[in-house]
């Protein structure tokens, strides 16, 4: 590739492609540069430091990820309550390659490359945020006896679980587990889930800090 046509998005693609066929430790700007047929310099004049390189990569793949999330959520005529954003986040993890390659394959890569950047480049949350469920239940979509942070621990725990056990093609098993528990457990009876649409994608807008270098 000619080095005066070298862009962010070019080179996060490749970073991208190197995560998922590779691991994060095989992800370095020499082999960069190696797949897009450049030197090593044109990548460093875009990415100097590998923390703003891994963070702009989990900013990009994070966005996208919940882009899905809520454009399943938006289609869903029962999208906006917990047990289907849950569900719908769940399996999008496991779709994404990126996400699935951190996640499943190399947790331990991805816990190293967090805490290198952690900081010193602005990286997105992946966590529950603290907000999110209790504005679906400020918004009437979840049971006013639940307990946001009891909920938001248990969804964690399991995800937690799901890294560790890595169930593979079982993953849609657990998802329609964890969506018929929250069903029973959390969501609101209610007819109208418009407001709990409107919750995910005003948390989908600022769950990911941070942007990529154009």
């Amino acid at each position: 590739m000619d080095p005066t046509t070298l862009g962010a998005e070019h080179i996060l693609d490749a970073a991208s492609a190197i995560v998922v066929g590779d691991g994060v430790d095989a992800l370095t700007h020499a082999a960069i540069a190696q797949r897009l047929g450049t030197d090593e310099r044109a990548v460093r004049e875009v990415f100097p430091f590998a923390e703003g390189l891994f963070a702009a990569l989990f900013t990009r793949e994070t966005a996208e990820l919940l882009r899905r999330v809520v454009d399943d959520v938006e289609r869903d005529p029962r999208g906006g309550l917990p047990s289907r954003i849950f569900g719908y986040a769940l399996g999008a993890v496991y779709e994404h390659p990126f996400a699935r390659a951190l996640y499943l394959d190399d947790p331990a890569g991805l816990n190293r490359v967090m805490r290198a950047i952690d900081g010193v480049a602005p990286v997105p949350d992946l966590t529950i945020h603290p907000e999110l469920l209790p504005s679906l239940q400020d918004a009437g979509m979840m049971r006013a006896d639940a307990d946001p942070r009891e909920v938001a621990a248990v969804i964690s725990v399991i995800g937690s679980g799901i890294a560790m056990a890595a169930p593979g093609q079982l993953i849609d098993v657990v998802a329609d587990g964890l969506r018929m528990l929250l069903e029973r457990g959390v969501d609101a009876d209610v007819a109208d889930t418009a407001p709990g649409k409107r919750v995910l994608a005003h948390y989908a807008e600022r769950v990911v800090v941070g942007s990529a270098p154009r």
